[in-house]
């Protein structure tokens, strides 16, 4: 019985999808710990000033949530409040008040 011997194109396809096989899973092993590592972050800063480390004390301004730092002064805006506050705004209202000072700045 002789047995034949696969070609060389055919070994060379195999190993290029072995290759990219474990590739993918370890692209798919690293996301994951990412994912991981940055929900860890997440837990561990969570409530904590950006600058100094300090807890944020809640605050409400109006009806918008505002978390202010009693060590440095800082005041954080979570993302609805964010929100809340730029679809409230014109879009050119900061543009407008900037150009207004400028105007200001610039009389005797």
């Amino acid at each position: 019985m002789t047995t034949v011997k696969p070609s060389t194109l055919e070994d060379e396809y195999f190993a290029r999808e072995d290759a990219e096989r474990i590739r993918r899973l370890h692209y798919d092993e690293q996301r994951r710990l990412k994912d991981h590592e940055k929900e860890a972050l997440r837990q561990q800063h969570q409530g904590r000033c950006a600058d100094c480390g300090a807890q944020l004390v809640p605050e409400m301004v109006g009806t918008v949530v505002v978390y202010h730092c009693p060590a440095c002064g800082g005041a954080f805006l979570p993302r609805r409040s964010w929100e809340r506050l730029h679809s409230a705004a014109e879009p050119h209202s900061v543009m407008a008040a900037v150009l207004n000072w400028f105007k200001s700045a610039n009389k005797p």
